[in-house]
């Protein structure tokens, strides 16, 4: 009880959101805080629920874990709390906001990442938001420093962003899409499979980011695959404006 109500002071939950249990990892120095709307019974989800992890400011020497389930019919004000994140990605608006902080006060991307111990796949998310605009606050030299740093970033942008609808377009489509890589084509039919199932934009939203990391993972051993992805795009379009 006595981690809960730290917890809680610490991250500044507030109704009406609660911390239902917290989950300490002292091999890993990881520290995984659930939280619910308000008080559940035994800090129990429905089956049936989509759980968000976002990886938040570190407490202490730990990192930070948050567990979240973020309902439709959520407020503004109430989703965009520094403890969360946005149901697609992996790290909380708290944690980015720190990011950005660092840099435009000077530091390099790596020293930021070094810094706060963000791991290498964590960092492509981020960077990759602030790169795309979709972060609040950004000044523009930040996102040309940082293409500066690393110039093969830039690179990465030719594989479409989150909210195009090639993604939606090509997990509801039956169209065949030729794959080579064993582990992609399993995935994506997978994917395929569950998308049609699942209630709400913020789950179909998951799984288009689920899917897309993985091509930005594997970028150089899918250039054909991301050129069938324009064409998903040009059918879209097409069917669009007939």
């Amino acid at each position: 009880m006595r981690d809960v109500e730290m917890c809680r002071h610490l991250l500044g939950v507030k109704a009406p959101w609660d911390v239902s249990q917290v989950r300490m990892d002292v091999q890993s120095r990881q520290i995984h805080v659930y939280l619910t709307m308000g008080r559940s019974w035994f800090g129990r989800y429905l089956p049936d629920q989509t759980r968000s992890r976002w990886r938040h400011t570190n407490l202490g020497s730990c990192q930070t874990f948050i567990h979240a389930t973020l309902p439709d019919d959520i407020s503004d004000q109430d989703r965009k709390v520094a403890f969360l994140g946005e149901s697609g990605n992996e790290f909380s608006h708290g944690l980015a906001s720190r990011v950005v902080d660092c840099l435009q006060a000077g530091m390099s991307y790596r020293q930021v990442c070094e810094l706060m111990g963000i791991d290498v796949h964590l960092a492509w998310q981020i960077r990759l938001a602030i790169s795309e605009g979709t972060l609040p606050g950004v000044a523009a030299d930040v996102s040309q420093r940082l293409k500066a740093e690393a110039p093969g970033v830039a690179r990465v942008t030719q594989i479409p962003p989150g909210n195009d609808p090639v993604w939606h377009n090509m997990l509801s489509s039956e169209r065949p899409m030729e794959v080579r890589m064993l582990s992609l084509r399993l995935l994506l039919t997978r994917c395929r499979q569950e998308f049609g199932q699942l209630r709400g934009e913020d789950a179909r939203r998951l799984k288009i980011n689920e899917i897309r990391r993985f091509f930005i993972k594997h970028e150089k051993q899918l250039a054909a695959e991301i050129e069938q992805l324009a064409r998903f795009r040009d059918d879209a379009s097409g069917r669009a404006e007939s």
